[in-house]
């Protein structure tokens, strides 16, 4: 165990040693190589962008040079912090130190050698461009030496740890064997001294759980766990062989005590009981077995008891469900007739309402023409009263003309007595008066003839205009009168649809209920059916409860019940018939049997 604990911890150091020298390799020598190649290619870049800011022509080209200048330069101070920190190597060292000496000087003169470039000074700078060669050679050979000496220092690193590598697998073998080797002992020593008894006693206990009380139970003289569950097996074994012989014996009385009770409760007999003496759990399993012969008994016999009711009650139930059958035959009889009394009324009163609405009709034509009417007879009025102004318009220019004919028969007068007054000059003159005399006369004789006709005109005119004024206002009254009759015969028109549609309703919900009593006649059908059945049934259970002897046993009375029930169903039934005879007209019925269902 000691050699197990040594292995391990070498194995553990082993591999520590080889985790830091894998980082070592992975990280820390792999960032200097990378550092010094950026080192190498910034100084490269560097000499590359100095020459480019001399021989660039364009403004353009010369800035990207003077930023490759700065990056370059950037990345070589980086390089040479980073490196200067973690270089530990002399050589590597001594090379660093060397190639910051000679740096230093050709960046400053490189510094000058742009600013010439950058003046267009080009051939002094390409010149002092070229003397910076050798310097420049000589820091990238400090470079190029350094980075040499960091490949080889890696390479040796890498050849430590490949080393260590294998060294670490050499003890883990031999620690792999060494516990291999531990662990095949003690799988022995196990097997040996734990396993093959444990085994012997498992098949002993296999016996024994078979049913084999005479197994052997291998016993050593040990000490031990193992001879302790030897001892506990054998007592095991020895208590089980005692509990197997006392269940033979109760199983013997058991058959031959409640076996006989089994016997006769299968023929039927429940009057059987165990009287054995039983004792441990079988006295309980003879108590609860009596006992629940008694329950048997006592529920058979309620059984037997409420199979007599349920034959009594099912006897009633078919009876009453004939009569209920009969009843609603004779119900839906009279709702089919009711609803066809009623569909004839509504059809009746929907003739009627269509009646009023054609009537309403007419009346709304009458009143329009009526209201035309008067129109018109306004327009003669008001042509009446045209005709009564004219006539007296005329009249008006009729006693002018007669004051004309009058002035005229004057001046024809006068005009005789001047010729007259003339003699035989003034004749012709006379002759013409008298004739002027004679015509003023006939018009004043022809315009008093006129206005005598006009004034007669106008008094017929007065009556016309009077009697087609009584004309308009008989009119009116009967416009009225249209208008009145045309809103009752509306109304009677509404009322009629609001009967039809009541009616509808009516005949509707009759329909309705002459389904219902349909769906309620095949109920009762089906009610009737079902209590036939259960009388089927109440028979055929009655014959198999005979089957049993039954003892002195007390039974839950249902027949009662079922009688009661049927008394308060025949009270609720007469109960709601009263009222109805009062309705129907007070006559009185013959009284019934509280059992007759009629009433139902």
């Amino acid at each position: 165990m000691l050699a197990l604990i040594a292995l391990g911890g070498l194995s553990i150091f082993k591999m520590n040693s080889l985790a830091g020298a894998a980082q070592q390799l992975g990280v820390v020598e792999r960032d200097k190589l990378t550092a010094m190649g950026e080192l190498d290619a910034a100084i490269s870049d560097f000499r590359s962008a100095e020459g480019l800011v001399i021989i660039g022509t364009l403004p353009d080209e010369k800035k990207i040079a003077i930023d490759r200048v700065k990056g370059a330069d950037a990345t070589i101070d980086r390089q040479l912090t980073f490196l200067s920190g973690t270089l530990a190597n002399p050589v590597s060292k001594t090379r660093l130190k060397e190639f910051a000496d000679n740096w230093r000087p050709l960046r400053q003169g490189a510094n000058e050698t742009i600013r010439l470039g950058l003046a267009n000074q080009n051939d002094v700078a390409g010149a002092q461009y070229l003397d910076e060669l050798k310097p420049f050679m000589t820091a990238a050979a400090a470079v190029d030496t350094m980075l040499d000496n960091q490949k080889a220092l890696s390479q040796t690193r890498a050849d430590d740890a490949k080393a260590l590598a294998g060294t670490a697998k050499t003890i883990t073998i031999v620690a792999t064997l060494i516990v291999l080797a531990t662990l095949g002992f003690l799988l022995f020593m196990l097997i040996k001294g734990i396993a093959r008894p444990v085994a012997a006693m498992t098949a002993a206990l296999t016996e024994l759980g078979r049913g084999n009380l005479a197994v052997a139970v291998p016993v050593d003289a040990r000490k031990d766990e193992i001879g302790d569950l030897a001892t506990a097996m054998t007592a095991l074994r020895d208590q089980l062989s005692a509990a197997e012989r006392a269940k033979q014996e109760q199983t013997t009385l058991i058959v031959d005590s409640i076996g006989t009770a089994l016997e006769q409760l299968a023929k039927g007999d429940l009057t059987t009981r165990v009287h054995a003496d039983l004792t441990g759990p079988f006295a309980t399993l003879k108590t609860n077995f009596n006992a629940a012969l008694d329950e048997v008994s006592s529920v058979m016999g309620a059984v037997s008891e409420a199979t007599n009711g349920i034959n009594s009650g099912a006897a009633d139930i078919r009876q009453a469900s004939d009569d209920l059958s009969h009843r609603t035959e004779q119900q839906a009889a009279s709702l089919e007739e009711t609803a066809a009394a009623m569909h004839e009324i509504t059809t009746t009163v929907r003739q009627t309402a269509e009646g009023a609405n054609r009537a309403n009709v007419v009346v709304d034509e009458t009143r329009i023409e009526a209201q035309k009417s008067g129109d018109i007879v306004s327009r003669a009025v008001e042509a009446m009263s045209g005709i009564e102004r004219a006539s007296a318009e005329i009249s008006e220019i009729i006693s002018v003309i007669d004051g004309i004919a009058f002035q005229t028969n004057l001046l024809a007068l006068n005009a005789g007595v001047e010729a007259a007054r003339a003699g035989d000059a003034g004749r012709g003159f006379a002759v013409v008066a008298s004739e002027v005399r004679a015509l003023a006369q006939r018009s004043a004789d022809a315009a008093k003839d006129v206005k005598t006709k006009i004034t007669a005109s106008s008094e017929q005119v007065d009556i016309g205009v009077g009697l087609v004024g009584d004309t308009g206002k008989a009119l009116t009254r009967i416009i009225e009168r249209v208008t009145e009759i045309s809103s009752l015969v509306s109304a009677i028109a509404a009322s009629a649809e609001q009967q039809a549609t009541g009616l509808q309703q009516v005949n509707t919900a009759v329909g309705e209920m002459d389904n219902v009593t349909q769906q309620n006649a095949a109920m009762v059908e089906e009610a009737t059916a079902a209590a036939r059945s259960l009388a089927v049934e109440a028979d055929a259970l009655a014959r198999e409860v005979a089957r049993f002897k039954l003892g002195n046993t007390v039974a839950v009375r249902a027949a009662p019940v079922v009688h009661q029930l049927q008394a308060r169903a025949a009270s609720a039934g007469r109960a709601m018939a009263r009222p109805v005879r009062r309705a129907g007209g007070g006559g009185s019925a013959a009284p019934k049997s509280d059992d007759d269902w009629s009433d139902f």
